[in-house]
């Protein structure tokens, strides 16, 4: 059973669309970078560069209503 709920989970993720910067969020929603970064977009608002790495694949993770994402600089505060 924990495997095929492993596969499921593995699946999910390989098929899901993946943005480049400088498109436009499809969704309102989280999205995450490939560099970890995660960041809540509104629909039509473009996906940001990484500031030092330059231009990033981005996915969709889902709505806002699943929580903001917790700054680090928050947590040390």
């Amino acid at each position: 059973m924990e495997m095929m709920v492993m596969r499921m989970m593995a699946g999910d993720r390989a098929g899901r669309r993946r943005f480049t910067s400088g498109q436009r969020a499809p969704f309102d929603g989280i999205y995450a970078d490939c560099w970890g970064g995660r960041l809540p977009l509104l629909q039509g608002e473009r996906l940001p560069r990484h500031r030092i790495m330059g231009d990033s694949k981005w996915i969709y993770e889902g709505h806002l209503s699943l929580g903001l994402p917790v700054s680090s600089r928050a947590i040390r505060g």
